[in-house]
């Protein structure tokens, strides 16, 4: 019973056209503000994360530079044996 349902539930999504599985913002104005709304989103994301990454950076950079100065300007890995 269980096979026989999922088997109708996939043969009717793949019998479906594509795009009725597209949402509005996929396949509407590319002017609407939809559309707008979802790029500045995508540019919000994209600024917050180079930010983080750049704080990271940063802050490893400070601390590599601050190990230098504690230790006499040389600061060498250990080396695994």
């Amino acid at each position: 019973m269980k096979r026989r349902i999922l088997a109708s539930v996939i043969l009717v999504s793949l019998t479906l056209p594509v795009r009725a599985a597209a949402c509005p913002v996929c396949f509407g104005d590319p002017a609407s503000a939809e559309v707008e709304g979802a790029q500045w989103a995508i540019l919000f994301l994209i600024v917050v994360t180079g930010t983080v990454l750049t704080g990271v950076v940063l802050f490893a950079l400070r601390v590599r530079r601050r190990a230098r100065m504690t230790f006499g300007g040389s600061v060498q890995m250990p080396s695994p044996n």
